[in-house]
């Protein structure tokens, strides 16, 4: 076994005198004159059935799951919006924060900073948000898909959800 001071390492001096193609399965970077390879999302489908836009629908789900978190808003309220697995995870990690101590509740409430919809196909959203909370900006992630009610209505459900 060499130590890593034995070995010979031989310095790679990058150059940026002519393009590089890139390797095989990489994707490459959008430079001046060259069209990217993934298009940007957009926003198609934008309203639901009944004409409201999906964005704002998106952004008050987002706050109140933002008042869940920060514990301001019963967790129950979400459950309508909610698959069962999701209110199930949810409910675990509010669980597992209330046995930790917390800190007294100084500060503004939590809010939502930013929203992003980007759709996934007509009954499929990915919300992208950012919520600040005493201070600090967290990011949360989710997955909305359109499905049937048991009432035999459409609504948009919370089927997956991350947060950082």
């Amino acid at each position: 076994m060499r130590t890593a001071t034995a070995l010979d390492v031989v310095p790679v001096v990058p150059t940026f005198d002519r393009p590089v193609e890139p390797a095989p399965g990489q994707i490459p970077l959008p430079f001046p004159g060259v069209r990217p390879v993934l298009p940007a999302p957009i926003e198609r489908g934008t309203t639901d059935d009944v004409g409201h836009p999906l964005r704002q629908r998106a952004a008050h789900f987002m706050q109140a799951l933002v008042e869940v978190l920060s514990g301001e808003r019963a967790l129950r309220q979400m459950a309508a919006w909610m698959a069962p697995d999701v209110y199930d995870q949810l409910q675990a990690r509010l669980a597992a924060r209330a046995r930790v101590p917390r800190r007294a509740g100084v500060g503004s409430a939590a809010r939502i900073a930013s929203v992003h919809v980007a759709m996934v196909n007509d009954e499929t959203a990915e919300i992208a948000g950012r919520m600040v909370h005493r201070g600090r900006s967290r990011a949360l992630a989710v997955r909305l898909e359109l499905q049937t009610s048991h009432r035999g209505q459409r609504v948009w459900r919370c089927t997956a959800l991350a947060w950082a």
